[in-house]
């Protein structure tokens, strides 16, 4: 999948990890693409990925906040985990804590 600017976004359904830099070039280039980012803790991610995985209309940005401080602050994340979805560059939703798959599911399919 790519953006209109030609740059290469991951293909929907999938997953990849982003830092400060790689975060924001994702989100520039997704545009109206929405996207769920994991702010995350170990043990909700492999149930937010097969979530995600089976959606095919998204796909996962996990931010390690310990690697990725400035974006962890600019978007004031404060509790783990928080999953969150950006859609034109700003967050439109998040949860903080853990749910069950339901409640995730539910979650990713409003926004998508």
């Amino acid at each position: 999948m790519s953006s209109s600017a030609g740059t290469a976004l991951p293909a929907l359904g999938s997953e990849v990890a982003a830092g400060d830099d790689e975060f924001e070039r994702i989100l520039k280039a997704a545009g109206t693409q929405p996207i769920v980012v994991d702010f995350y803790a170990e043990m909700l991610a492999p149930l937010l990925k097969k979530v995600v995985a089976s959606n095919k209309k998204t796909f996962l940005v996990k931010v390690d906040v310990d690697e990725a401080q400035g974006t962890a602050a600019k978007f004031e994340i404060a509790s783990l985990p928080t999953v969150a979805i950006f859609q034109n560059g700003k967050m439109i939703d998040k949860f903080v804590g853990l749910r069950p798959e339901s409640a995730i599911r539910s979650f990713v399919e409003k926004s998508t």
